[in-house]
């Protein structure tokens, strides 16, 4: 079973901190013939968090994939079997099985801080697999406020995102469990955790 990891995130103001890119599974997996199944994906930039160019999120251990379907305004999809990772955090990763990247290129989007998160649009991969398992993912952007503003954040969320799988092992939360997941881990040092998954945001 995957370790539950301890939730630590530095203040940047009054405000809650937050983690820096969260992607999240919309819906079931769609069949669209020949064997082929649509995963959709959006994605949240948290908001002290800004985008620039090289900012990306990735996803571990996508069984059967076979390519990527739209994506957000100034992404780009990668697959490898070690995928972009944030030096600080340690994903769990089967080496055999692919993993995708979706890397931002494009003008600074909220350096200048924000009062709400924003959405970044949709991703879709899609794969011969129409199960979902449940994996980690891990993201990096940088620190849009307070003393650490333009420092490099790394998240990880363990156990945290629907993937193509198996069906064995974690299973995907309820709406309530995805709720535990994204919001409420805010003081420094305060432990989160749920039964499926966990989020840990790092600075660098």
């Amino acid at each position: 079973m995957k370790k539950i990891l301890i939730g630590i995130a530095a203040l940047a103001s009054a405000a809650t901190a937050q983690a820096s890119i969260i992607p999240t599974l919309i819906g079931a997996p769609v069949a669209v013939g020949n064997g082929s199944f649509r995963y959709t994906y959006d994605a949240t930039l948290a908001s002290d968090q800004a985008l620039v160019t090289g900012s990306y999120f990735t996803l571990y251990d996508l069984v059967g994939f076979q390519g990527f379907g739209n994506l957000a305004s100034g992404f780009t999809g990668t697959s490898q079997l070690l995928g972009l990772t944030p030096g600080n955090v340690l994903p769990d990763d089967d080496a055999s099985i692919l993993n995708v990247s979706f890397v931002y290129s494009g003008p600074t989007v909220n350096f200048d801080g924000q009062l709400f998160e924003r959405q970044l649009g949709t991703f879709e991969i899609f794969s011969t697999i129409g199960t979902v398992g449940f994996d980690d993912f891990t993201s990096e952007a940088i620190r849009n406020a307070g003393p650490s503003r333009g420092s490099l954040v790394a998240t990880i969320g363990t156990d945290a995102i629907g993937v193509p799988g198996d069906g064995m092992g974690s299973t995907v939360p309820e709406p309530a469990m995805w709720a535990m997941l994204i919001a409420g881990f805010g003081m420094v040092g305060v432990r989160m955790r749920t039964r499926n998954g966990a989020l840990q945001s790092v600075s660098a």
